[in-house]
């Protein structure tokens, strides 16, 4: 019996991509092995979203050439994103996402590949994944805890919000409508195409038939769900919500333009306390940035929205994230995003320094702050997140809350 070996980087759509991979492997009789010392075939699925982890994708492939005995293959979005790069390190078979049924010729069948046909993830999986780890052996502590573990390690509430391994992952398809100026990934998986409505539901169902009570919905661009099939996300959750029964819904990479545009429905739907958690990040509180990051909304919408939501559902979680050292960023600007945190209060924030992309809009202009300069607002963001919204979590152990 032949073997393969697939280690997958990134994010939660890519690992569950590599589920995919594996499952064909095993339905065309291949056995999946956890050391690539032993495969015929080592499948690098890559990620090239930012640099830190381009740079990951790349230490793999170095690490995975050492195998002479298989033959590698990449795929995942490096290909499409930083083809020199890769070509820097490696020549041979390699394709993106669209590209994934290429994986057929590679093995010689000619069967069908189901995508978007796996939905949960193991502490095996989560091995491939180095920078969740701590996530979630602080969640399992937390857990351990008891009722004391938000008290004692009240600052990891993201291991709750992110994809762990008690969630079931509703992949509502891939590729989006925006054009961020900063962003390659639309390059990697190309514009939008939504999975059916009713295949959503049919495999929603089928997470309720199998015991689990929280539920993912995500995508590259979740907000845009539909527009390409006659449809929309509203149309989608309500189906799903039709649904009776004790289970959460989670609503991830809802971008702002699309909270704005469906806000009554939103603030409607919010209400049944269905809705668990949405992360819907704002990347920048200054408006010049954002138009000149392409991304189609005003701060003050945002905020009106979000402190909205948060008066009426102070239990709903809301996740936010902030790019900073967009090409052009001002200290006036930096500081328009500080204030954010001052006027909206939120679950989970994270920033993130950025990160060329090679061949963006962004990558071309010609006012990129210095590096230093980034890693001077990043410290001083991330205090500010700490004491705004991790800080205020704090409680004498044992006090009710």
């Amino acid at each position: 019996m032949k073997k393969v070996y697939v280690r997958s980087n990134g994010c939660i759509d890519n690992l569950l991509d590599g589920k995919s991979f594996r499952n064909y492997f095993k339905e065309n009789g291949w056995e999946v092995v956890q050391d690539p010392a032993e495969a015929d075939i080592i499948l690098a699925n890559t990620c090239a979203y930012d640099k830190e982890h381009e740079d990951s994708s790349i230490a793999d492939i170095e690490d995975l050439k050492k195998y002479k005995n298989a033959q590698l293959v990449v795929t995942g979005c490096l290909p499409n994103i930083n083809k020199d790069r890769m070509k820097s390190v490696f020549d041979g078979i390699s394709f993106g996402p669209k590209q994934r049924d290429k994986i057929k010729e590679v093995i010689g069948s000619d069967k069908d590949i189901a995508w978007k046909d796996q939905h949960t993830i193991s502490d095996e999986d989560i091995t491939q994944m180095p920078h969740r780890k701590l996530v979630h052996k602080v969640s399992k502590l937390k857990s351990m805890a008891g009722r004391y573990g938000k008290h004692i390690l009240p600052n990891f509430e993201i291991g709750e919000l992110t994809g762990d391994q008690d969630s079931y992952f509703l992949v509502l398809g891939e590729g989006c409508l925006g054009n961020c100026a900063y962003c390659a990934i639309k390059r990697a998986k190309g514009g939008l195409a939504s999975v059916p409505v009713e295949e959503v539901v049919e495999d929603f169902r089928k997470g309720i038939e199998a015991g689990y009570k929280r539920f993912i919905l995500t995508a590259d661009d979740t907000g845009a769900y539909g527009q390409d099939i006659g449809t929309d996300l509203p149309a989608l959750i309500g189906k799903i919500l039709e649904t009776e029964g004790d289970y959460k819904l989670n609503i991830y990479h809802l971008e702002p333009n699309w909270l704005i545009k469906y806000f009554d429905y939103f603030k409607k739907v919010f209400s049944t306390e269905k809705i668990d958690v949405i992360f819907s990040p704002i990347q920048s509180g200054s408006n010049r940035v954002l138009k000149a990051m392409r991304r189609p909304y005003k701060v003050e919408d945002y905020i009106k929205c979000i402190n909205d939501l948060r008066a009426e559902m102070p239990s709903l979680k809301i996740w936010n994230q902030f790019i900073v050292g967009f090409p052009g960023e001002t200290e006036e600007d930096f500081e328009d995003c500080m204030r954010v945190l001052d006027e909206v209060s939120f679950n989970v924030v994270q920033a993130f320094a950025y990160s060329d992309r090679p061949g963006t809009p962004a990558s071309k202009m010609d006012n990129h702050v210095p590096e230093a300069v980034i890693k001077k607002r990043l410290k001083r963001i991330n205090r500010k997140i700490f004491l705004k919204v991790n800080l205020k979590k704090l409680k004498p152990i044992g006090r009710a809350g």
